[in-house]
Parts: structure tokens; sequence; C-alpha cells
């Protein structure tokens, strides 16, 4: 598939490379990741869904109901380029954490099984936390390379099928089409509305302004931000009921084309402070 405009990966590299410049400390972080964006890249540009029995009207059906877009057994996944990435996936851990990765372990192995790789990472995290026993590989980086390796698959399902969601009625704390929480939000920089982003298939969906997206609070008495010293572009909007909390990028404050991704990995001072005052975000990248 040929893209003319700068995508999702392409836009994440190119900014991971302009902020490890001024953020050294992180380098490791931003290498580790933008080794991974490359790999999926490839990927994304070279496997079209296959959508022949595509039907709009049972997606807009689901997204009505407050069901998600995608289920396990809707994805078709290219089992040779899956095996490219997961080999990719883990030369990159291997490079960093050697000893995670026992030797012997046969990527054919995962491949071989993408329906049930897929079906763990959307629907079932018992089957990955199986996988990972039978791989003799610890969970948190069983977990990181199956998700990276689908991540590709369900971002280009996830490209097609973001027209379907019904934005104005879904307002719910999960993404629409795959169902993972959102790792960061973001104000949108005409209207001030608030936009959350899922890290695994990139879909950005709207959502209330002052609720809180895991555990949909809306007491205002139980719901504050905070920002860091001369930056009040990020902030930090934390949960006093269920103790989670969620970065906010404020896109009137800052330059277009933001990428939130990035302002993930860009913003782990923010993380740093929410966990010390004892708040949890689930999807922080590992």
């Amino acid at each position: 598939m040929k893209k003319d405009h700068e995508d999702f990966y392409q836009q994440a590299v190119r900014q991971i490379e302009e902020i490890k410049v001024a953020d050294p400390e992180l380098s490791d972080a931003f290498e580790f990741y933008c080794s991974i964006l490359i790999a999926q890249r490839e990927v994304s540009l070279s496997f079209q869904p296959d959508l022949c029995g595509f039907d709009a009207e049972v997606y807009l059906s689901r997204s009505s109901k407050g069901l998600l877009l995608l289920k396990a057994q809707d994805v078709a996944i290219d089992r040779s380029r899956l095996n490219e990435l997961l080999e990719n996936l883990c030369r990159i851990v291997q490079e960093r954490r050697g000893d995670v990765i026992p030797a012997g372990f046969e990527v054919t192995s995962l491949s071989d099984q993408e329906r049930l790789l897929t079906k763990g990472v959307i629907e079932n995290g018992a089957i990955l936390q199986e996988m990972a026993v039978q791989a003799k590989i610890e969970y948190d980086v069983f977990q990181l390379i199956a998700e990276q390796a689908i991540s590709p698959f369900i971002s280009r399902l996830a490209e097609e099928l973001a027209g379907h969601v019904d934005q104005s009625k879904w307002l719910r704390g999960y993404c629409p089409v795959c169902g993972k929480e959102p790792i960061m939000s973001k104000l949108e920089e005409e209207t001030g509305k608030r936009w959350l982003f899922c890290p695994f298939c990139h879909t950005e969906w709207l959502f209330k302004r002052l609720a809180c997206p895991f555990s949909e609070n809306d007491n205002q008495e139980s719901l504050r931000y905070f920002f860091v010293e001369n930056d009040e572009a990020h902030r930090v909007d934390v949960c006093d009921r269920c103790k989670r909390y969620i970065k906010t990028i404020d896109s009137r404050q800052m330059n277009s084309g933001i990428n939130l991704f990035v302002e993930n990995l860009s913003t782990l001072a923010l993380d740093i402070v929410a966990q010390k005052e004892g708040f949890l975000n689930g999807s922080l990248l590992p």
C-alpha cells in the first residue's frame, strides 16, 4: 500500500529522533521504540486488510450498541509478515535483554498460532499468560512482543473502520475498535474537546471532558489534575476514586501534528510524579 502522506509510524520515528537529542537520558528507551516502530511500519505499508466480507451496517450496528468494532475472528493476519515481525521484535528485545528469551525459542511456533495469539491480545489475556508459560518467557516481555506484533495489522484495520464509530454516542473509556484502555488524552486545539488515544490500534475517540476514562467517575470532588513546573501544555488527570491517572496534552498550547505515542514517551517525568503520589496507569508502555 502506497502512502503519500506521513503515516503514523513515520511521524512517530521522526519526532522521536527530534526529541531524543534534547533528552539524552531517555535515548535508550527512544531507540528501543524507534526500532519497534520501524519494524512495524514495514508491515503496515505492505499489508492490505481483506475487506471482501465487509458489511458497513454490521459495524455501524455494533458501535451504536456499545460493542467493539473488531472481534478476534474478524482479523485476518498475513502469517509470513507476522513471522518476520516477530523475529524482528525478538531480536530487538534480545539486543537489550537477551536473557529474557530462552535459547532455542522458535518464533514460528507463535506465528503458526496467529489466531490464538490475536484472540489473546484482543479478547482474553489469560491466553497470553498460558502461551508465555509454554514459551518460558516472562509474561511482561511476552505481552510486549505479542501486542507489538499484532498491532500494525489491527491498526490498518482500524484505519478502514474508524469512520464507523459514532463519536457523539460512544463516549466510553475504552477504544471503540479494539477495546484497549487509552494511554493519553488530548484537548482539541479549536474546540477544547477531549480525545483519548489507543496505543494498540492508534484510534482516537471522543470522550467526556470532565470524567475519568477508567472508572467513568464524573464527580468533580474526586477528580483533579496537576502540571509540572514550566509546562502547562502537559498535565496529569487523576481520579481519587479509582487511583488511576492519564496524561493529557493541551493542543491549544502546542504545534499541530503531535503524535500521542511519542508524547507518552517524552513525558515520563509526569508518570514518575503521578506514581509517587500513589496513582497507576495500566497502559503505561514498559
